[in-house]
C-alpha cells in the first residue's frame, strides 16, 4: 500500500491536513497545514530525506495554523500504539501482532490496516465516511476501555487523542541507528461506523451527527441551528430516574465531589440555555464555594464532556445507566429545540438576487403544539408516555398558512407561505380538498419544491392550522379576476397586492390569476418612469400621449355606460412606434413584455386575458393576419364584456365566469381591423361603432437618432409598475370628484363632437382616456398639454372615424350590385317578351334569344330591356346571411327605393325551358356597366 492509498483510506476527505517534522539532531521542528493529500505526502517524503521524522495528523482541522483538538473538524479511522523493545510491555514487534490478532478474534473486529513504525507497530480501522469529532471520541474511549479489559498494552494516551499524530508510511525513524523504515504489513478494509461501533457495544439514539462528505445537509443544518440544551430538563429526567446519576451525585454530593467531577458536572451546565445558574446551583454547597472562583472555572470550558469522561473520573456508575451506550454526553437529555419569539410576529428578510431590495414578510405564531425553530423550521411539542416532553422536526424550511379564503370554483382554500433558503418565498393557494386527501397533498405541495419523507405529519399540521383560522377568523375571496375588487371601489387588485385607498394589503392567488402575479411586480422608480414617458412630452406627439391616457383611462371604464372600446392602430409599415407606445399604456401596471398579447397566442386566450385583465387595459400585438370572421368577432366581444361561456372539462356544468369587464383594448396591425371585417361581410358598421382607429405616421423625422428612441425603449424595460398604484389610490380617494370629472367630460366631447347614441363606445373611449390623463397630470405622474390632446381628439382622431363609418355604410343599390357580381353566372339576362307579338295574355310567353344564359342553379332572372330583377328569395336570403345583412330590412328598402314587390313569375319565360311559376322579389335595378361607371 503506498503513502496516498493509505492516506485516503485514513484520513477525511474534508478540513485541513497536518504534518508535523523533526529533526533532533539539529534540533529542528516544523508543521505545515494542507488542503490537498498530494502536498501533504510529497513534504513528508521530502523532510524524510532531509533527515526529519515525519509524522501526520489523524484528524483533519477547521482552521490551518492550530493543531489543538477544539479545532478538529472530522475523523475517519480508530487507531491503536503498540510500542515494542525491552523495556516496553511488548519485547518485539512479532508480540504485539500476535496480540493485536487475538484481540480482533475476540471482538470480531475486521483486519486493521498494520504499520511498522520502526520501534513498535501502529493499527488502523479506516472508516466510509467522514465523522465528527464528538461521535467520533465516544467510539474511541470505548475501543481504549476495551483495550485495557481484554490485556491488549496499547498506548492508553494515543487511542482516544484527537490531536494524535502518528509517523508517515513509507518514510523513516531516525530515532534508531540505522534509521528503521516505516513500512505497511497488511492492509485492511474500509468499515462503516455504525457497525464498527456496535462491535465494541457502543450504539447511537437519535441519528448520530456523522457526516458522509463536505457537502452541507439542509435538513441536519436546521436541526443543529435550532437546537439548545436545558439544564434543569436534565435533573427533572435525572430526579424520575431518566437522567444522569453522575449529575445526580455531583448536585447531591457537593462536599465530597472531587475537582475533576465538578468541573466535568460544570461542562455540561456551561453549554445549557440555563448554564450559569445551574453552575451556582452544582457549586454553592461546596466548603470552598465562591461565586468568583466558579465563574472562573466555568468560562474557559471548551464542550460538554462526553458520558465516557464521566466514567474515567468515576467509573463504575454510568454501565449501570439506562442511557449507557444509548447517548454520548449527558447534554443530550436536555436537548430542545429554540423556539423564535413568541411575541407578536417575526419577521423574515430576503435579499433579491437580480436587486439589492430587503423584502420583510410577517410570519405567524405556529398554532399549538408546533411551533417555529429560531432559525425556520417547522416542529412539534409533546409529551410522552413519562411525562416527559418530546420535541420533533417535521419540515426544515418555513412553511405556514396565511389566510383562508373561498374560491368561486375550488371552494374553501388555505393560502400558503414557503420560505426557500435559495429561492425565496413562494405563496401558493391549496383547496381544502386537497389538504384532506394524502395523495393530492402530496402532490400539490410537490409541486411547490416540498420535499419530506412524512407528508402525514406535514398534513396533520397544515389540518391544525385551517382548525385555528377558521374558528378565529373569517375567509377572505379569493379574487379570480385583477382591477376593482368590488363595486364599492375600495380596493383594487394587483397581483399580489390588493390596493386601498391609503395602504397595500396581501392579495393571494387564485387559480387563474397566480401565472400573472410576476407581471406586476414593479421594476426600477416612479421618477424613472416619469422621466421616460416625458419622451413624447412634445408638439406633434398627440396620438403617443392619448395611447399612454389609455392605460389610466381603462380603470375609470366602471362609471362608463360601456363595457369596452377599443383603439386600433395601424400603419403600412414598421417600426412608427406602434407597439412601444401600446407597452408604454401597459407600463402604468406592470412589465409590458408580460401584458401584451401576442399574434401567436389563440382567441380564447385573448379573450380569457380581457376576464382576467377587468379594468386593466387589454393589449393585443398585431392582428394584421386574423381571418376577417375571427376580427368580427373579436370587435364585438370586446364591447360584450363576458368571454364565450364553455363547459367544464372535469364535468357536465358551464365553467366559472369572471364578472364582465370593463376596460379599454389596444390593438395594432399594418391594416384597418374594419377593412379587414368587411372582407368578409357588406356592412361592417356596427363593428366600425365598437373600434376608434388611427393611421400612425412614420415620425422618426423628429428624433436626432436612432439612440434616442433606443434609450426610451430601455428606459420602459427597466421602470414600470408605479404610476398605476399612485394614480389609483387618488381615484379611490376622490371616488365622487373623479365620477364627477369623467361625467362632465364626456358631456363636452359629446357636444363638441356631435356624437350620437351609435357613436356611444367613441364617446367614453375618448372622455375617460382624457379624464384619466386630467388624473394623472394632477397627481404629477405625467407632464402633457391636455389641451392640445383634446384638440386632436376632436379635430383628427373623431372625424376620421366618422368619415371611415359613412364610407361603410352600403345603399341597396350597392348590395344589390354586389349580389349581382357574385351570382353573374348564374342569372338568366334576357330581354323580356312584353312586345313580343304572339301575345299570350301573360307577357312572357314568347320565344327571345338570351343575352346570357345561366350556367349551374338559375337564381335570378335579369331582364336588360325593362331592368327588372326577379330574384329568388331564399337565395337572396342565405347570401344576406352569409354577409351578415338584415335580410328583412334589405327587402323593406328594395320596396322602398327599387319599386319591389313579391309576385308568382317563371324564371325561365321566354325560353324553350318551361319552370313552374315561383315566388320571387321583383325590382327596378339598372345593372352597373362600363358605360355608366366613372373611373376614380
Amino acid at each position: 500500500m503506498d503513502t496516498d492509498t493509505f492516506f485516503k483510506a485514513v484520513l477525511a476527505d474534508a478540513g485541513h491536513y497536518c504534518l508535523f517534522a523533526a529533526n533532533a539532531s539539529a534540533s529542528k521542528r516544523t508543521q505545515k497545514f494542507y488542503t490537498d493529500i498530494a502536498y501533504l505526502e510529497a513534504d513528508a517524503k521530502e523532510l524524510d530525506t532531509q533527515g526529519y521524522d515525519a509524522y501526520f495528523a489523524l484528524a483533519t482541522f477547521k482552521e490551518k495554523g492550530s493543531r489543538k483538538a477544539d479545532n478538529a473538524e472530522y475523523m475517519r479511522s480508530f487507531f491503536l500504539d503498540l510500542d515494542c523493545g525491552p523495556s516496553k510491555d511488548y519485547g518485539t514487534k512479532k508480540e504485539a501482532v500476535i496480540a493485536l490478532q487475538g484481540f480482533c478474534k475476540t471482538l470480531q473486529l475486521p483486519k486493521p490496516i498494520v504499520v511498522d513504525s520502526g520501534r513498535g507497530v501502529h493499527a488502523y480501522w479506516p472508516l466510509t465516511e467522514n465523522i465528527i469529532i464528538d461521535d467520533w471520541i465516544v467510539v474511541a474511549e470505548k475501543l481504549k476501555k476495551l483495550c485495557h479489559t481484554h490485556g491488549l498494552f496499547a498506548d492508553p494516551a494515543v487511542t482516544s487523542d484527537i490531536a494524535r499524530i502518528l509517523r508517515v508510511p513509507l518514510t523513516h525513524n531516525y530515532k534508531t541507528d540505522p534509521p528503521s523504515p516505516v513500512r505497511v504489513i497488511s492492509s485492511g478494509k474500509a468499515n462503516n461506523f455504525d457497525s464498527f461501533a456496535r462491535l465494541l457495544g457502543t450504539e447511537f439514539t437519535p441519528l448520530p451527527t456523522k457526516v458522509a462528505s463536505s457537502s452541507g445537509n439542509a435538513v441536519m443544518d436546521a436541526l443543529i441551528g435550532n437546537r439548545e440544551s436545558c439544564f434543569i430538563d436534565i435533573m427533572k429526567k435525572t430526579k424520575a430516574g431518566r437522567g444522569c446519576e453522575q449529575l445526580k451525585v455531583i448536585a447531591t454530593d457537593q462536599e465530597n465531589t472531587s475537582e475533576p467531577m465538578w468541573r466535568a458536572g460544570l461542562s455540561i451546565a456551561r453549554f445549557c440555555v440555563d448554564g450559569k445558574k445551574a453552575s451556582h446551583m452544582l457549586s454553592k454547597r461546596h466548603p470552598e464555594y465562591s461565586e468568583e472562583a466558579t465563574e472562573k472555572k466555568f468560562g474557559p470550558i471548551k464542550g460538554p464532556y462526553t458520558c465516557a469522561k464521566f466514567d474515567e473520573f468515576n467509573p463504575d456508575v454510568c454501565p449501570n445507566c439506562s442511557n449507557w451506550g444509548k447517548v454520548k454526553s449527558p447534554i443530550v437529555l436536555g436537548n430542545r429545540f429554540k423556539e423564535a419569539d413568541s411575541e407578536g410576529t417575526a419577521s423574515y428578510k430576503l435579499s433579491s438576487l437580480e436587486e439589492e431590495e430587503v423584502s420583510s414578510y410577517e410570519i405567524p405564531i405556529y398554532p399549538k403544539p408546533y411551533f417555529r425553530g429560531a432559525n425556520g423550521g417547522i416542529y412539534i411539542r409533546i409529551a410522552d408516555l413519562d411525562g416527559d416532553v418530546e420535541e420533533k422536526l417535521i419540515y426544515h424550511n418555513d412553511l405556514y398558512v396565511i389566510k383562508r379564503v373561498v374560491d368561486a370554483e375550488l371552494g374553501e382554500s388555505a393560502v400558503m407561505r414557503l420560505h426557500l433558503p435559495k429561492d425565496g418565498i413562494k405563496e401558493f393557494t391549496l383547496p381544502l380538498s386537497a389538504v384532506t386527501s394524502r395523495e393530492e397533498f402530496r402532490k400539490s405541495l410537490s409541486a411547490q419544491g416540498v420535499a419530506v419523507m412524512k407528508m402525514d405529519e406535514l398534513m396533520n399540521y397544515t389540518t391544525t392550522w385551517i382548525n385555528e383560522l377558521q374558528a378565529n377568523s373569517v375567509a377572505d375571496e379569493a379574487h379570480r379576476q385583477f382591477g376593482w375588487a368590488n363595486d364599492k371601489y375600495d380596493a383594487f387588485i394587483l397581483g399580489n397586492k390588493k390596493v386601498r385607498p391609503t395602504d397595500i394589503d396581501f392579495n393571494p392567488p387564485a387559480g387563474p390569476t397566480i401565472a400573472l402575479f410576476p407581471a406586476f411586480e414593479p421594476k426600477g422608480s416612479l421618477e424613472g418612469w416619469k422621466a421616460a414617458i416625458n419622451f413624447w412630452n412634445r408638439d406633434g406627439f398627440e396620438l403617443y400621449q392619448y395611447v399612454t391616457g389609455i392605460g389610466f383611462g381603462s380603470v375609470l371604464m366602471e362609471f362608463a355606460n360601456v363595457n369596452c372600446s377599443a383603439l386600433h392602430l395601424h400603419s403600412k409599415g414598421t417600426g412608427v412606434g406602434k407597439s412601444t407606445v401600446m407597452n408604454a399604456a401597459c407600463s402604468i401596471w406592470g412589465n409590458p413584455e408580460n401584458l401584451v398579447i401576442r399574434q401567436v397566442d389563440t382567441l380564447h386566450s385573448k379573450m380569457n386575458r380581457g376576464e382576467l385583465y377587468h379594468s386593466l387595459p387589454w393589449c393585443i400585438d398585431e392582428v394584421t393576419n386574423i381571418p376577417p370572421n375571427v376580427a368580427s368577432d373579436l370587435l364585438y366581444q370586446f364591447t360584450d364584456g363576458m368571454q364565450r361561456n364553455r363547459m367544464s372539462g372535469n364535468s357536465n356544468v358551464e365553467r366559472v365566469r369572471g364578472r364582465p369587464w370593463k376596460l379599454m383594448a389596444i390593438t395594432t396591425g399594418n391594416t384597418s381591423i374594419v377593412e379587414r371585417v368587411s372582407m368578409a361581410k357588406a356592412m361592417a358598421k356596427a363593428e366600425a361603432q365598437r373600434v376608434m382607429e388611427c393611421y400612425v405616421p412614420d415620425m422618426k423625422g423628429h428624433f436626432q437618432s436612432k439612440e434616442e428612441t433606443d434609450t426610451f425603449n430601455r428606459a420602459l424595460q427597466e421602470n414600470y409598475g408605479h404610476a398605476g398604484i399612485a394614480f389609483i389610490q387618488h381615484v379611490m380617494q376622490n371616488l365622487d370628484e373623479v365620477r364627477k370629472l369623467c361625467l362632465e367630460i364626456q358631456k363636452r366631447v359629446d357636444k363638441k363632437a356631435e356624437l350620437a347614441a351609435e357613436n356611444r363606445f367613441w364617446s367614453a373611449q375618448v372622455s375617460f382616456t382624457l379624464a384619466g390623463l386630467m388624473i394623472a397630470k394632477k397627481i404629477g405622474v405625467i407632464d402633457f398639454d391636455i389641451s392640445k390632446i383634446f384638440r386632436w381628439a376632436m379635430e383628427v382622431l373623431i372625424p376620421q372615424n366618422k368619415n371611415n363609418s359613412i364610407s361603410i355604410d352600403a345603399s341597396v343599390f350597392d348590395i344589390m350590385n354586389d349580389f349581382f357580381s357574385e351570382h353573374f353566372s348564374n342569372i338568366l339576362q334576357i330581354k323580356s317578351t312584353h312586345d313580343n307579338r304572339k301575345n299570350q295574355g301573360n307577357g312572357l310567353d314568347g320565344l327571345v334569344i338570351p343575352e346570357a344564359v345561366a350556367r349551374g342553379r338559375l337564381v335570378a332572372r335579369y331582364e336588360t330591356d325593362t331592368q327588372k330583377f326577379f330574384v329568388v328569395p331564399k337565395i337572396l336570403k342565405i347570401w344576406c346571411g352569409e354577409q351578415q345583412i338584415n335580410y328583412n330590412h334589405l327587402v323593406s328598402q328594395i320596396k322602398e327605393h327599387c319599386e319591389g314587390k313579391r309576385i308568382k313569375a317563371r324564371l325561365t319565360k321566354g325560353t324553350s325551358l318551361n319552370l313552374p311559376p315561383a315566388d320571387v322579389v321583383v325590382m327596378k335595378f339598372a345593372v352597373s356597366t362600363d358605360e355608366n361607371t366613372t373611373e376614380p
